[in-house]
Parts: structure tokens; sequence; C-alpha cells
């Protein structure tokens, strides 16, 4: 085997388009939970909060009809009024909390108070949701303090996996696995002489593609390499079935210990109570 042809294996596609696929997931979660943490949820608690503005508006603007109210009165008291988020931090930072002009203004108000009353959707509301290019039925809940901030430490978990993953996959698609005539090269760069290894672990050659070499470099040091037929090189019979290429040289050059099969117990048959109960 002196003058063999060195076999080299390198990162296959199956692993690139994986790797890559998994890279983008966690970008993607990663961009989804930063926009609900910044924009998302925020955004929909200022939909839900202006409408519950509305709905007080309502309710405020009858019962001060009753007692004859003036256009100075409502103003006054509008004016005092803030959307109704029970905490700091679920609206948008740049939203103004007071109530829109469109409930402020006594001139506004009242007219669709009038048109509106004995509509579903509170006085103004459709109006007021078309101009900001709102949905016209609002949130449904809102979304407390707590649960925006676990969506900005969602997107950093998502970020650091996508920034993981990526680097994984930049690593690996600099590897290769090979071997000459002498030796196996792992992918993270250990030379592995066919002279030193005693023993090899294929028993998930077959199944996954992996194998595992044990040997003494020096001797009586003893280490593992491992052989990954799955990422580097692959089976494929049209490219030449590399990997198994690879390993076959390996097997060729070895004369140690071959670990084959999966060590099945023995049955232990019958207990003694089974063979001595009646049919």
């Amino acid at each position: 085997m002196s003058d063999a042809e060195p076999i080299v294996c390198r990162p296959t596609k199956w692993f690139f388009w994986r790797a890559l696929a998994l890279f983008a997931m966690f970008a993607v979660f990663a961009v989804l939970f930063f926009k609900d943490w910044k924009t998302g949820y925020p955004g929909k608690n200022l939909v839900y909060f202006s409408y519950k503005a509305f709905e007080d508006a309502k309710a405020a603007f009858a019962e001060r009809k009753k007692e004859g109210l003036t256009k100075t009165e409502w103003e006054r008291f509008a004016a005092e009024q803030e959307l109704p988020a029970p905490e700091e931090g679920m609206l948008p930072e740049e939203a103004v909390k007071a109530w829109p002009e469109e409930l402020r203004n006594y001139d506004l108000y009242r007219p669709a108070y009038e048109a509106g009353a004995m509509e579903a959707a509170p006085p103004g509301w459709i109006d007021y949701s078309d101009k900001m290019g709102w949905d016209e039925k609002p949130p449904s809940k809102s979304y407390d303090p707590a649960k925006i901030r676990n969506q900005f430490i969602y997107g950093v978990v998502s970020g650091v996996a996508a920034l993981l993953a990526l680097i994984f996959l930049l690593r690996i698609m600099r590897r290769e696995m090979k071997v000459d005539d002498g030796a196996f090269y792992s992918p993270d760069g250990k030379k592995v002489p066919f002279d030193a290894i005693r023993r090899i672990d294929k028993r998930k050659w077959d199944s996954k593609g992996l194998a595992y070499l044990y040997y003494e470099d020096p001797p009586g040091e003893k280490r593992r390499a491992k052989v990954d037929g799955m990422v580097y090189g692959q089976f494929r019979e049209e490219d030449g079935a590399p990997a198994e290429k690879l390993f076959q040289r390996i097997l060729q050059n070895f004369s140690g210990e071959l670990v084959e099969l999966e060590e099945v117990p023995e049955d232990p048959g019958p207990s003694a109570a089974e063979e001595s109960s009646p049919e």
C-alpha cells in the first residue's frame, strides 16, 4: 500500500444544507423575538389600550351627558386622561399616553358619540383605527412587561444559538478527513498511524457512518479518533462512496481488535417456576 493514493473526504452537501438550515432557523427566531420585544408586543398593547380608552370615553361621556355636560367640562376631563396601561414598559417608548385628540376634542367626539352610541364598537373607534392603520378588532389581550422582556431573552438565546451554528458550520467546512499509505488524519488534525491503532469500534458504521479508532501515540498513551462518514465524504455510489473507501483503507492496514456487533444479552430461558407450572 506504499503507493496508494490519498483518499480525502470533505464536508458533504448533506451536512452543509442541514447546518445552514439550523443557522437560518435560529436567526429567524432571533429576528422574530427581537421584533416582538421592540415593536410587536408593545404595538399590540398600544392598540389594545387605545381601544380601552375609547370604551372608557363612551362610558364617561354617557354618564356626564345626563348631568348636562358642557364642552369645557369634557375637554378639561379628557385632557387629564391617559391610556389605561397599568404598568410602565407596556407601550412603545414613543407612544403618546394621553387620550387621542378624537376623544379630547368635544366638537370631534360629540358627533362621533351620537352617531355610534348604539354600535358595538366604541364611538369613533372605527375611524380612528382606520386612520392609524390598525385592524378595527383589537387584540384580545395585553402583554405585561415580563412577557415583553422574555421576548428579548429568547431573542438573545436564539441569536447566540445562530452564531454558534454559524461558527460550527464555518469550522467544519474548513476541515477534512483523509488517509494516505501510512495513517488516518482526523478532521481535528490528529494523525493516527495505522500501526498505532489497537482497536476499531465499527458497531455504528453501517447505521450512522461512525467508527472509533483506539490507538497509542506515543506508545502507552491511549487516544481515540472518530471517523465520521456522514459529515465527511458520505456513501453515495455516484460519488464513489468516498467515506466507505477511506474506512476500508484503514481496515486493510489494521491488525488489532475489531468490534463489529452489539452485545446482546443471552436469553436466560424460562425460570424454574415457569418450567414447573402446569400447562
